[in-house]
């Protein structure tokens, strides 16, 4: 009997999920030979479930290498699970608006699988030299501080576990202990503060947008260079940016508790 008619459906999702995740991480793209060692299949059931990926239009064939990558409908697919991010439509037009106003590069962003990953971003008028990504660390973030700072301690450990704290400046926090403290003071005071931690020269600010239950569902954050984003002007910048996730917050149906946090310095 042929190999696909004894395979669970189920198996096949699974394996063929796996060959896209192997795609996206490599440019290059890969072989049905490399891809078989790689995920541990048979370069059999990898060429079946890549032909019908290709079919779709979630794979594609280079003819000169013979090697496959991802293909155009994952785009469509992801662009449109941006679309359909409520409080991203939401958060625009007050991102734009918080741009005018501190005259800096302004992001949105979520947690994903242990890491930063933006889903809006407001360039700043004002000259920029770092290259911002899409994906960022979320130990040495400000947006990263937040999305941590309200979850479950014991998913912050499992995050920390799982995830390396590595080095890219002197004020990077690489100690797990330490960087659980300082969640706290994130979550106390309602912001976090990036100070050169991946980037020197490099600072940010970001505070919590709410859904209706109150979960943090998003950081939205400021980002510019040092000699703009003084210590003295970020503090002064603080309370307009949680007024601005306030305003996102409240469009999603949060309600704030009765008293706010007064910012620390």
């Amino acid at each position: 009997m042929a190999e696909h008619s004894l395979e669970n459906p189920v198996h096949s999702v699974e394996r063929a999920l796996s060959i896209l995740e192997a795609l996206g991480q490599k440019s290059q793209g890969y072989g049905c030979t490399e891809l078989g060692q790689l995920l541990g299949l048979h370069k059999s059931t990898v060429h079946r479930l890549i032909s019908t990926l290709q079919a779709y239009g979630f794979a594609e064939k280079d003819p000169h290498t013979d090697r496959y990558k991802l293909g155009i409908k994952v785009i469509y697919l992801g662009l449109e699970a941006l679309n359909n991010l409520d409080f991203r439509k939401i958060a625009i037009p007050y991102m734009q608006e918080l741009v005018e106003i501190s005259r800096e590069t302004v992001q949105l962003a979520v947690l994903d699988g242990g890491e930063v990953l933006f889903v809006e971003r407001d360039q700043s008028p004002e000259a920029i030299t770092v290259n911002l990504g899409l994906r960022a660390q979320f130990h040495c973030t400000a947006e990263g501080k937040v999305l941590l700072a309200y979850l479950p301690k014991e998913n912050v450990i499992n995050i920390l576990d799982n995830h390396e704290m590595r080095q890219y400046t002197i004020n990077t926090i690489t100690e797990a202990n330490h960087f659980i403290s300082h969640l706290e003071k994130v979550r106390t005071q309602g912001f976090a503060i990036n100070a050169e931690e991946m980037v020197e020269g490099v600072r940010a600010i970001a505070a919590p947008v709410h859904n209706h239950n109150g979960k943090v569902i998003a950081a939205l954050s400021i980002t510019g260079p040092s000699s703009r984003l003084s210590l003295e002007r970020i503090y002064r910048l603080v309370t307009v940016l949680k007024e601005t996730c306030t305003s996102i917050s409240m469009q999603l149906g949060y309600r704030m508790e009765p008293a706010e946090n007064i910012p620390e310095r």
